[in-house]
């Protein structure tokens, strides 16, 4: 599984140093590694013949949503872009399903958050970097396309999107504290999470801002009604400052006024165009409410129904609810309501296990994924391949089976192995103890 688990690692750190991997060369990037995890995991199981299928919550509607994909792809009034839509989406389950199968121990379940941690950190420090000293990456250099330069958008194209990969991070971060890190180990933690936090606040994003203290009070609410995570008062404490430096922030008359300044110009859409787009998709998905327009083609059809007024072609949807709904049809809304019913169902259940690591990461990854989300309503992060691959893996360490120790496993194996000498031994005293009568019955 080693080749497999890499290139689901390398995955994590390319997509978000890619602009976000919203371009076509890294998304052939994204269909490769995946290619070649999907080929080692399957050679793999193929030369030991060891198929088991490990089930979660979301097995059934994810089928029922490639199914949708499917026919709405095939109905689509753009083909060749619906198909390569409906390739990535593949992707994506792929993914999922092969952090599920290779996410067997809890020191893999450890290294896979160190990771992500790492990514995110490097990322914000690669965004400081590129305000506080002119940019000295020449090939992070996204000025000639991006709608606010002054704001940090540091690796990706648009701040909002940086925004987005941060709550998701943070939260995860925070919940990496509850597994009970003490002295040297507690400070190098404490310190991605400033990075992370500063990196989500220079961004401007007052949807990011707005969904990240949404995820950190779920986890506040959640660390409040369970009885079984210890160092609350760490995180509670955490979360507290977080919310006061950001206070502060917000309260900052420079701050508000370069919001202000990139609405005005257009830059930003406010929420009154947002809703303006959304009137526009309603009618969308009116002519197109049994299968979609097809997966990957609201850019080209929404030009029929964007209303008049706004400053600007609207690619996207600005809510990824109503922009999938678009795209593959009305079934798919509660399809969409299963997977988050389910998802948060199986996540509760996991909070109460007895390992630190299972609950703290679970609490995390549940609490980012609350976060974006939300921002979902407002924002297409979602559309974001690099957000997307990690919105994907944060969902899979939710509802994945409890990674067992190595330890635990060593125990349970010696304990059958234990088992089985004593019922052969068992069975050879019944094996003697026949013979012995049967001579016995011969001499009579």
């Amino acid at each position: 599984m080693l080749l497999t688990r890499y290139s689901l690692y390398s995955l994590l750190v390319f997509t978000p140093l890619a602009l976000g991997s919203v371009q076509g060369w890294a998304i052939s990037v994204i269909h490769l590694i995946t290619l070649l995890a999907l080929t080692a995991f399957l050679l793999e199981k193929s030369l030991a013949w060891r198929w088991e299928w490990i089930t979660t919550p979301l097995d059934k509607p994810i089928f029922i949503l490639l199914i949708l994909s499917i026919l709405s792809t095939v109905f689509s009034v753009h083909t060749y872009t619906s198909i390569w839509s409906f390739i990535l989406l593949c992707n994506y389950v792929i993914i999922f399903y092969l952090i599920i199968h290779t996410l067997n121990t809890r020191s893999q379940l450890r290294r896979l958050v160190y990771l992500i941690i790492g990514s995110a950190a490097l990322i914000s420090i690669i965004g400081l970097l590129k305000n506080s000293c002119g940019n000295p990456f020449p090939w992070w250099d996204y000025t000639d396309f991006q709608a606010a330069p002054d704001r940090l958008s540091s690796t990706f194209g648009n701040a909002d999107h940086l925004a987005g990969y941060m709550e998701m991070t943070l939260p995860l971060l925070l919940g990496l504290l509850l597994t009970g890190f003490r002295g040297m180990k507690l400070v190098l933690v404490i310190v991605p999470a400033v990075l992370l936090f500063a990196a989500l606040l220079l961004s401007l994003s007052q949807g990011g801002w707005l969904e990240a203290a949404t995820g950190l009070f779920f986890m506040c609410i959640a660390l409040l009604l369970n009885r079984y995570f210890q160092s609350k008062k760490l995180v509670l404490t955490l979360g507290c400052g977080f919310f006061v430096v950001a206070f502060i922030v917000l309260s900052s008359t420079t701050v508000v006024k370069r919001i202000k300044t990139a609405e005005e110009m257009g830059n930003i859409p406010n929420l009154n165009a947002r809703i303006t787009v959304w009137g526009g998709v309603v009618e969308m998905i009116k002519d197109h409410a049994l299968l979609g327009a097809g997966p990957g083609t609201f850019a080209t059809v929404f030009t029929q129904y964007q209303p008049p007024g706004l400053l600007s072609r609207y690619f996207a949807a600005h809510n990824d609810y109503l922009q999938v709904t678009a795209e593959t049809g009305l079934a798919l809304v509660p399809v969409m309501a299963w997977m988050i019913i389910a998802f948060f169902v199986k996540g509760f259940k996991k909070l109460n296990n007895p390992s630190r690591l299972v609950r703290g990461t679970t609490l995390g990854a549940m609490s980012g994924v609350t976060a974006i989300l939300i921002q979902s309503i407002f924002d297409f992060n979602l559309h974001i391949p690099a957000n997307a691959i990690l919105f994907t893996v944060l969902t899979a360490i939710v509802v994945s089976p409890v990674a067992e120790d190595r330890r635990q496993r060593a125990e349970d194996r010696s304990q059958k192995a234990q088992k089985l000498d004593s019922r052969e031994q068992r069975t050879e005293g019944r094996g003697q103890r026949t013979e012995g009568r049967g001579q016995r019955t011969d001499n009579r």
